[in-house]
């Protein structure tokens, strides 16, 4: 943990303090007691505590509004108990789990011990609390926003632990979550599978562990599955556009173009600018044979996004279907100046 105030607050992962009847706080050679809990997010895995003391350092917190992917970054935890070890990577990714939760993504080894640690930027300011590993990734690690923290702890209200409620967080669905969505990041959609079928086994209405176990399934190949899971997630959740888009890619693979047409048509009227759905609906309808109606969405899509090179290839191929050489043409020009490769790829097909 770290602490956030001068008065003892002391932020950590939710996990560490999990099923806890008593807690102590180490800090330098002094053993603090704790009073009890400032706050706790268990969707989130953070909690702060408050620990009996004054005037002790605290850290500087940062914003991950301003944390650019690539940067260095540095974490102080105590790996296998080993106290005080400092590890540095990169900030590979900040990857968003849901529509409002968010989690950074770190190449800075961690291993068990190390929940909890600060992760720190180039200027020595805090931006990430250390949640997370896959073992068979060891550059694949999490920790969670800072942000998600800030101004948590000035409540003046501190809950005793015995009052707290507070479970064994490897029995929670957000538990479960999170490691099939690390499972999932790290290229093992197997077990995120089983991971997500587990935090579903807990809370059957969790629509976004049934949208990634559609995710996962995809990634797989089972096609028919992802269809089940999005439906879920919809069921649900019936405005979660994510969702409509997945089961739209799930349908297509399986040549199922009508239904895949109805549900990218659904998650465009909640979220209308998304150009990636829009060329999905578009190759779906060339899938059909309606290549007018493929044409606007291609165009819709390149309206939205200008340099999106998927869009204009769509468009380029279903104008050479439709006699119109000139058009097409025009867009392997294009193509040539954003991703030679496509534009190749499209002269290739036209006119060989």
């Amino acid at each position: 943990g770290f602490i956030v105030s001068p008065d003892g607050a002391v932020v950590t992962n939710y996990h560490v303090i999990s099923n806890a009847k008593d807690i102590k706080v180490k800090v330098g050679d002094k053993v603090l007691d704790v009073e009890g809990l400032i706050y706790t997010d268990k969707e989130n895995d953070l909690g702060i505590l408050k620990a009996k003391g004054e005037k002790l350092p605290v850290v500087k917190l940062g914003d991950i509004a301003n944390a650019n992917v690539g940067e260095k970054v540095y974490v102080i935890s105590s790996p296998e108990g080993l106290e005080n070890t400092i590890s540095d990577g990169l900030l590979s990714g900040i990857r968003e789990i849901t529509s409002d939760k968010k989690i950074l993504q770190i190449t800075a080894p961690i291993s068990p011990g190390s929940s909890g640690g600060p992760v720190f930027n180039k200027n020595g300011e805090v931006i990430g609390v250390a949640t997370f590993l896959i073992k068979e990734a060891q550059n694949l690690n999490f920790a969670m926003p800072v942000n998600l923290v800030k101004d948590k702890n000035e409540s003046k209200k501190v809950i005793a632990l015995r009052e707290n409620g507070i479970e064994d967080y490897e029995k929670t669905a957000e538990y479960w979550f999170d490691i099939g969505f690390a499972y999932g990041e790290s290229g093992q959609p197997k077990e995120a599978i089983e991971a997500f079928k587990q935090a579903i086994r807990i809370n059957p209405d969790y629509e976004e562990a049934y949208y990634n176990l559609g995710n996962a399934d995809y990634k797989s190949g089972q096609y028919k599955e992802a269809i089940d899971a999005y439906k879920q997630a919809i069921r649900i959740k019936p405005d979660l556009a994510e969702a409509h888009n997945g089961l739209g890619a799930a349908y297509g693979k399986l040549g199922m173009h009508k239904e895949a047409i109805e549900a990218f048509k659904h998650s465009i009227r909640i979220e209308p600018d998304i150009a990636e759905t829009h060329t999905n609906l578009g190759a779906n309808y060339g899938m059909e044979g309606l290549y007018k109606e493929a044409i606007e969405e291609y165009k819709q899509a390149i309206r939205i996004k200008p340099y999106y090179t998927n869009a204009h290839y769509g468009l380029g191929l279903t104008y050479f279907i439709m006699n119109d050489r000139g058009s097409a043409l025009e867009e392997i020009k294009i193509l040539q100046g954003l991703d030679p490769y496509l534009s190749e790829k499209l002269f290739n097909r036209i006119y060989k």
